[in-house]
């Protein structure tokens, strides 16, 4: 079945509405727009309100904007559907002084852009006022569709073919999460981390690594009790500076987490502290690390 079928008998015109096929390239980006999709509506919203020229031009030219989001497994997820009540156009400056923009691209952006001009250039940009309707509101999450490929991310609606895959019984914004000894996360996913990986983090017991990128320090922990792994990461990054006596000297903006060696929720806290002992010994992080 056709995502077409879907919005014409939803009572929609194809050739008043536009796709917006949101497929960020970097994962952490990815990341905290699906996070934004979930638990921060305002952010997202903002997020997809501005576009460059060519998709702009295509969305003044529409009433209607369906917006999907890339899961990273060639496939997309249905966000919502929108109508467009006009748009207007700011510049730079008056981006810049948005708290709401400065919030965007701060915690959307948090690999790269060094501000909310850096995020839109030098021109300004039309600035859309879009609200959601209801129609189709019950598949957020859940309505997947083939990822057509192609560099455009605004298209027709009347002429872009999306085959849907399914139709899941709950939704699951959240990309697939990555296999734990592939995992590497930063702060900023960490304070908001998709609801499925953070029901795995929860669960397992493990030990971990921290690499500050400044200067490539590395520490090793071991993560057990309250919210296991993700407990303890949220608690290295709940505040401005690390928890333990070294990393006490550091900025957690700049840790990356990744797991060593992942363990049973039933695995000792006598087992998991001798394990802790021995990655410290193999990766030397007592003598030139930050386990001092």
């Amino acid at each position: 079945m056709e995502l077409q079928t879907l919005l014409v008998a939803a009572g929609f015109d194809l050739a008043r509405t536009a796709l917006c096929l949101h497929k960020p390239s970097d994962l952490r980006e990815r990341t905290a727009l699906t996070i934004a999709a979930e638990t921060q509506l305002d952010l997202f919203d903002a997020y997809q309100s501005t576009h460059a020229r060519q998709p702009e031009a295509t969305l003044k030219g529409r009433d209607f904007m369906a917006s999907f989001l890339t899961r990273g497994d060639g496939t997309l997820v249905f966000i919502g559907f929108y109508q467009s009540h006009g748009c207007t156009d700011r510049t730079p400056e008056e981006f810049g002084n948005d708290p709401l923009f400065q919030r965007m691209s701060a915690q959307l952006y948090p690999s790269g852009h060094q501000g909310v001009s850096d995020y839109l250039g030098l021109d300004g940009r039309a600035e859309f006022d879009l609200r959601p309707l209801p129609e189709l509101a019950e598949l957020k999450g859940r309505l997947i569709v083939n990822d057509p490929g192609g560099r455009t991310y605004m298209r027709l609606a009347e002429t872009t073919p999306l085959s849907i895959v399914e139709i899941t019984r709950e939704a699951q914004l959240s990309p697939p999460m990555p296999a734990w000894n592939e995992l590497v996360l930063d702060a900023q996913t960490l304070r908001s981390v998709p609801t499925q990986w953070a029901q795995s983090l929860r669960h397992w017991r493990g030990i971990y690594l921290i690499l500050d990128t400044t200067d490539g320090a590395r520490y090793v922990g071991a993560a057990y009790g309250v919210d296991n792994l993700l407990g303890r990461w949220r608690t290295h990054v709940a505040g401005d500076l690390g928890v333990t006596r070294e990393l006490a000297r550091r900025n957690p903006d700049n840790f990356r987490f990744s797991i060593l060696e992942l363990l049973s929720p039933t695995t000792t806290i006598d087992e998991v502290t001798q394990l802790e002992q021995h990655w410290m010994t193999r990766l030397h992080t007592k003598e030139h690390g930050l386990n001092r």
